[in-house]
C-alpha cells in the first residue's frame, strides 16, 4: 500500500512540473469599437469570444483561440514573434502586432481587435 501511495505521489508531481513549466503569453483580447458608434454610459469594448490568434516566428505558426471572456493562453518557446488574426478583412487591425516571449514563465500580453466597423 505503501508503495501504491509513494508511486500516486510521484507521477502527480511530474505533471504539476510539467504543467508549471515553460514559456508563453497570456491574456486578455478585446473587441474595440463593439458598436459602430459609442454612446455614453456604455462599454465600447467587449470581449472578443471565439477569436483565433496566429503566433508566427521563423516560418513557424501556433494557433489559441479566445474563450468566451476574451481570454487566451499559449505556450510558446522564446523569441519575438509576428502576430495576427487569420482571414481577417482588410480593415481589421490587431494591436500590438508583435510579442515577445521571454525564456521562463508566461508573460500578460492584452490586445485590442478592431474589426473594422466604423
Amino acid at each position: 500500500m505503501l508503495l501504491v501511495v509513494a508511486a500516486v505521489s510521484l507521477l502527480a508531481g511530474c505533471g504539476d512540473r510539467a504543467t508549471a513549466g515553460g514559456a508563453g503569453l497570456a491574456g486578455t483580447v478585446v473587441v474595440y469599437p463593439a458598436s459602430p458608434v459609442c454612446r455614453i454610459g456604455s462599454s465600447c469594448t467587449r470581449p472578443a469570444r471565439g477569436l483565433t490568434l496566429v503566433f508566427e516566428r521563423e516560418g513557424h505558426a501556433k494557433k489559441t483561440k479566445t474563450d468566451a471572456k476574451g481570454r487566451y493562453r499559449i505556450q510558446l518557446a522564446p523569441g519575438a514573434y509576428r502576430v495576427r488574426v487569420p482571414r481577417a478583412r482588410l480593415r481589421t487591425s490587431l494591436k500590438p502586432r508583435t510579442a515577445n516571449v521571454k525564456s521562463a514563465g508566461f508573460e500578460k500580453l492584452d490586445f485590442r481587435y478592431d474589426p473594422g466597423i466604423r
